[in-house]
């Protein structure tokens, strides 16, 4: 008769073996797991072993460290191998033990069963290739340079010396203007001779109103020129 079980490999508890008799089987740090590891770096509800054929398979629950074959973390279901040593977290190591089987029984490979969706284990990771950088399809145009007109340099300002503390400052009389004053007087004078002399002579010698004005003064002077 076959029986498979898991034998603990580190410390504390070494030794110690979970005879694994149900088709499926949850491990982990809660009491109410089937197998019950009582340790920090196991979560709450680790892994589950269901039986598949010949052998267990392991599956990891989403678990915070990890379950680790062969060094490398699974994150699918994985078929077992008789003395498979499973690492739980960092720390905890057991090992997959099978007694009784017989000559002609078939253990099943290091493979992961088969899943609904095609998604490749984490424990296959591709080589890394460095990439090739990309060619420009079309060639790249040289900028043009731009034409910046020269700045344009201020006039200089013409900035006053400072006169020396203590010394008396000079105080700039602006040159006065000559006054035009007798200009103005002379035209004056010129336009009343014009409005109350020329003016009213050329309108009499016009209209010839000497007698109608002045008879008196034209009689003196010359008797019998007026009427």
């Amino acid at each position: 008769m076959t029986s498979f079980r898991l034998i603990l490999q580190t410390e504390p508890g070494s030794g110690t073996e979970y005879i694994l008799d149900k088709p499926e089987l949850f491990l982990g740090r809660d009491p109410g797991n089937d197998i019950v590891i009582n340790d920090p770096e196991i979560s709450r509800r680790h892994a589950r072993l269901l039986l598949t054929g010949n052998t267990y398979t392991i599956e990891d629950l989403g678990s915070t460290n990890g379950t680790f074959i062969r060094g490398q973390r699974l994150s699918i279901p994985v078929n077992l191998r008789p003395g498979e040593i499973i690492s739980l977290g960092d720390r905890v190591k057991v090992r997959f033990e099978v007694t009784g089987l017989g000559t002609d029984a078939t253990v099943a490979s290091y493979r992961p069963t088969a899943q609904p969706t095609q998604t490749p284990p984490a424990a296959q990771v591709p080589p890394f290739i460095s990439p090739t950088p990309a060619q420009p399809s079309t060639p790249v145009s040289t900028p043009r340079p731009i034409n910046i007109p020269p700045v344009q340099q201020a006039a200089p300002v013409h900035i006053p010396p400072v006169a020396p503390v203590g010394a008396t400052p000079q105080v700039v009389t602006p040159a006065k203007k000559k006054k035009s004053g007798w200009l103005v007087a002379l035209l004056v004078v010129l336009a009343v001779i014009v409005v109350f002399c020329v003016i009213p002579w050329l309108i009499i010698e016009l209209t010839n109103s000497y007698c109608a004005l002045f008879p008196g003064i034209f009689n003196a002077i010359q008797p019998g020129v007026c009427p």
